[in-house]
């Protein structure tokens, strides 16, 4: 049995692949498991998988047929015998030591660890995402979570998890956003928290991403479970500040999916009626710029419709 199982998947990812898995091999883990899910590649993927499986007993690959990002990731989770779980994207990295040092903080009481992000590693717009070291536990965990915007960077790979969590959880297969539909249930079956300052993920750039391809069926799934949020929210309580910034959120996504040329005008208008319906007296307090109180003001009906003038490319 394995201490840390860390999941990649692949798919096509000839010319990353081995600088991916090279950075996870390098970190110093005692009972390291790394896991290949080789997701129906039609390039080199799958005879470097196997060349890389063959030079270190601690590669496994699992061959499948291709079912997307979600489905190769419950692949590996089946597959995990580790304590642990840790996720990478083949055309990622992990800075050096990254799992061993956030390792170290996944105590018998800690449930996950979460630790920094160089987001769009290597190009202009790179920034940081970084955490002020703490450990938050029992009841305080999910609305912690909540109060400090962790919907924002539900991220699956740049934490350790304790494989447990999975227990009847799986990612949605055949969707966008997957991470974003599973992290508040995850979150909330921690014990404790851990928000680390060691190490890094690096999260490169990709032109061909889903987060930057704004088509009305890609971008949905973000929508929607952030307004699941929101409800959830709403029925078991909230601070006013957290529900508030939230709310605005949801707004601008929605608008975001209003500028989609592919919109579906009939979502459109029956979400804009469900997030007026939840719409908070302090909404336009917590809206953070001029702009975005403007939006606030407009409601979200009129706002989708005039906003949506400019559509996306």
């Amino acid at each position: 049995m394995a201490t840390l199982s860390v999941i990649v998947p692949v798919f096509n990812s000839a010319d990353t692949l081995e600088r991916c898995v090279s950075s996870i091999l390098s970190q110093q883990v005692d009972g390291l498991e790394l896991i290949l899910v080789d997701d129906g590649s039609t390039d080199g993927s799958p005879a470097i998988c196997d060349r890389l499986s063959g030079a270190d007993d601690r590669v496994r690959v699992i061959h499948r047929a291709n079912g997307g990002l979600s489905a190769a990731r419950n692949t590996g989770i089946d597959a995990a015998t580790g304590t642990w779980i840790a996720f990478a994207d083949s055309d990622d990295e992990l800075a050096p030591d990254t799992l061993s040092a956030n390792l170290e903080l996944a105590t018998d009481d800690v449930d996950l660890v979460e630790f920094p992000v160089s987001v769009h590693y290597g190009a202009p717009n790179c920034y940081q995402l970084d955490f002020e070291f703490r450990t938050v536990s029992g009841d305080y965990v999910f609305r912690h979570w909540i109060k400090s915007g962790g919907y924002t960077h539900c991220y699956a790979w740049n934490k350790i998890y304790r494989t447990t969590l999975f227990d009847g959880i799986r990612f949605p297969e055949g969707e966008n956003f997957e991470d974003a539909a599973i992290c508040p249930s995850i979150i909330r079956r921690c014990r404790a928290v851990t928000y680390s300052d060691r190490g890094r993920y690096l999260y490169y750039s990709s032109g061909g991403s889903i987060t930057l391809q704004y088509r009305f069926a890609n971008q949905e799934p973000l929508f929607r479970h952030n307004l699941e949020l929101l409800q959830f929210l709403k029925k078991t309580g909230a601070d006013a500040e957290s529900f508030g910034k939230l709310w605005n959120i949801c707004l601008n996504l929605l608008i975001d999916l209003a500028r989609c040329k592919d919109a579906d005008k009939d979502y459109i208008a029956q979400k804009a009626a469900v997030l007026t319906s939840l719409k908070p007296l302090n909404a336009r307090r917590y809206a953070g710029s001029f702009k975005q109180r403007i939006k606030v003001a407009l409601g979200p009906a009129a706002a989708c419709k005039l906003l949506s003038i400019r559509k996306y490319k």
